[in-house]
């Protein structure tokens, strides 16, 4: 409960800088499952990511050869990925992402089990903030991948690597990660 009051908006309705950031929506449904938000929070919650999302849109209008050149980019890095080791793999993998609360990019990998979302729409190739696999090792029963994420104009971005593991429900889950240099 108390990450949920650290997310009440100000006065005007918006978020106020110092708060911390929204929680993914696949953490926002949990919530309103468990009653820890009411229905108008989780709208309110959710319409943050909603204006995330079109002011990306925006900026793609603005600039369509530019957004076209990274939607290239994009498509290749996920058929790089899929067609070495599978759509059903790298999907798994970006699932098992989005349920680890303290990884920035999870709340934008929320719906990565739907397999009618393109796969490339999640991956971040050139644009900053990035998203985008360096390595996989994949077996039957774990998976290691180093991921570069974040960045910005001034900050370079940061360099991880997750060991997942398939436990008994046959579900990939983050056992551990660990910062690269």
């Amino acid at each position: 409960m108390l990450a949920v009051s650290a997310l009440r908006s100000n006065s005007s309705g918006l978020m106020s800088p110092s708060t911390e950031p929204v929680p993914s929506p696949q953490k926002l449904f949990r919530l309103l499952d468990a009653g820890h938000i009411s229905r108008e929070e989780f709208q309110r919650l959710m319409a943050v990511h909603a204006r995330e999302l079109i002011e990306e849109m925006e900026q793609s209008r603005k600039n369509p050869v530019m957004a076209w050149m990274h939607q290239l980019f994009n498509r290749r890095e996920a058929a790089r990925w899929s067609g070495g080791h599978g759509e059903t793999l790298v999907r798994e993998i970006l699932l098992a992402l989005a349920d680890e609360e303290t990884f920035p990019p999870s709340r934008w990998l929320w719906n990565a089990s739907h397999p009618h979302v393109p796969l490339h729409v999640f991956f971040r190739a050139r644009e900053m903030p990035r998203f985008r696999f360096v390595k996989l090792r994949a077996s039957a029963q774990a998976v290691t991948v180093e991921i570069e994420h974040g960045g910005s104009d001034t900050a370079p971005p940061v360099r991880e690597e997750f060991y997942l593991r398939r436990y008994r429900d046959m579900r990939l889950m983050v056992e551990r990660r660990a910062m690269l240099g």
